[in-house]
């Protein structure tokens, strides 16, 4: 079965495949850093908030001030939701006894992990519960041994803990893990390291089993059963093919100690690997995958300008400042600007292509895809209205996108815009196979402008970031209407 993460609106990352001397920006398919030079291994990053690289990422509506007043609350230390200071061997040990949490696993493309992620935060906001994030991990168009990445590395979680005014935890934070540790690494019935937890299944009613979330029980040593959520969660509750669930009726479920009277005695799902046969817990919240949730207002409504989700979450998730030297570095050779030089004003596109090239208007042949000329038309009309409105000259465009025909870049170079080479660059040799991705993505973050391509949720977030970090202004191109 298909499942919808398959789908267009996925993760819009395709493998790259790195051929010759011209493996070029953009480089999508490449997706899970790790922290660390010449290696696999995951360094302590600074979580501490950061500027953008030309502009503040601190949003422009006076939320400065309520950060700062915000720094000093108990909800900036972890450990202060935790039995220790430290990860334990059983996470279990690390949780506080009157406290309750809630998870839910990595599953598709980074994006997709990053959307679900951004989902689990706003869902444990809103039943009163501490977020127990995972690490982010492959497969999601990169090598399953490229090694997971703590999400805090790559996102600022000291922007969003003070924005919220409410704690945010990693799975690091409260389980020790390998530091080699690999999602291929089977899990083993009589390891005392195993820990058995009953979750919840937002799967769709059609289907008979859970989200497969294997890969992270091998990471996190969970041995995971499952109990399906009842009809009231579902975006319609008579549709047994309706994989969207709502917010509010999961908080319900959860709500800790008085939960809605449906979270007892339900029939179980799945049985775990391990023959465990455990009803949802009330501590320790679990779902298999919250990716597919909205407020019920509207399926994928965080690709709405007026999103809850992103519009408390999502925007406060900056990046971390290493990964944003390192990119501003690669603009900086990237455009020819020396270290002392003050960084243009620039534009921004994500071309998708890839797997676009198949979804055809009727009576079209493959490839489908949007022509060039659009996206010069889109950046021209940017152009024009921040000269108009704001004054700012925006010459310098800056281009990424998961295509690998040399035409298709040699187009883009005769149009004067820069690109990342990442061959040349030898980005995965000196930090790992997370970086091309990553690095484009800041990247595409840090313009006064930016084009993208719908309906991409790659382009969506990173619309959204211009928009709120940089003040900017966004062109969403959409092929098929």
């Amino acid at each position: 079965m298909v499942s919808p993460l398959n789908s267009a609106r996925s993760s819009p990352f395709t493998q790259m495949k790195l051929t010759r001397k011209w493996v070029l920006v953009g480089v999508f398919a490449v997706l899970a850093v790790t922290f660390g030079i010449h290696s696999l291994q995951t360094v302590n990053v600074s979580k501490t908030a950061s500027p953008d690289l030309f502009h503040s990422t601190v949003p422009a509506n006076g939320e400065c001030s309520a950060q700062t007043q915000s720094s000093q609350g108990p909800w900036m230390v972890p450990a202060n939701y935790l039995n220790y200071d430290h990860p334990t061997t059983l996470g279990r040990d690390n949780l506080q006894k009157d406290s309750h949490y809630v998870t839910s696993f990595p599953v598709a493309g980074f994006t997709n992990k990053f959307i679900a992620y951004m989902h689990l935060i706003y869902q444990g906001v809103l039943s009163n519960r501490i977020p127990i994030v995972p690490p982010i991990i492959p497969p999601g168009w990169v090598p399953i041994d490229a090694g997971m990445i703590p999400f805090g590395d790559l996102f600022n979680l000291t922007n969003l803990r003070a924005n919220l005014r409410s704690p945010v935890l990693e799975w690091t934070d409260v389980k020790l893990l390998k530091p080699n540790a690999s999602v291929q690494d089977e899990n083993v019935g009589d390891d005392p390291t195993l820990e058995r937890i009953g979750c919840w299944s937002t799967r769709k009613r059609s289907s008979f089993s859970p989200t497969f979330v294997g890969h992270a029980e091998n990471l996190l040593k969970l041995d995971l059963s499952f109990t399906r959520v009842p009809d009231f969660a579902y975006f319609n509750e008579t549709d047994q093919d309706e994989f969207h669930t709502k917010f509010s009726s999961l908080a319900a479920l959860t709500w800790p100690k008085h939960p809605h009277p449906s979270a007892h005695d339900r029939p179980l799902m799945a049985k775990s690997r391990f023959g465990a046969r455990l009803p949802p817990e009330d501590q320790l919240a679990c779902f298999d995958l919250l990716y597919f949730v909205s407020t019920g207002v509207k399926r994928y409504e965080f690709e709405n300008r007026w999103s809850p989700v992103w519009n408390t979450v999502g925007t406060h998730l900056t990046f971390t400042q290493p990964l944003m030297d390192i990119t501003q570095g690669y603009l900086r050779r990237a455009l020819k600007i020396g270290e002392k030089e003050e960084m243009p004003a620039i534009i921004t596109a994500h071309i998708r292509r890839n797997d676009f090239k198949f979804k055809c208007k009727d009576g079209q042949e493959p490839p489908c895809y949007m022509p060039i000329h659009k996206y010069v038309e889109a950046v021209s009309e940017i152009q024009k209205e921040l000269t108009e409105k704001r004054n700012i000259k925006a010459t310098r465009v800056f281009v990424s996108s998961d295509e690998t025909e040399l035409s298709f870049w040699d187009e883009v170079a005769s149009l004067g815009w820069t690109f990342f080479n990442h061959t040349a660059e030898q980005t995965i040799e000196k930090y790992g196979d997370w970086y091309p991705l990553l690095i484009d993505k800041v990247a595409l973050s840090s313009g006064v402008g930016f084009v993208g391509t719908s309906p991409s949720t790659f382009s969506v977030l990173n619309a959204r970031r211009v928009e709120d970090w940089n003040n900017g202004i966004t062109k969403m191109l959409n092929y098929y209407i």
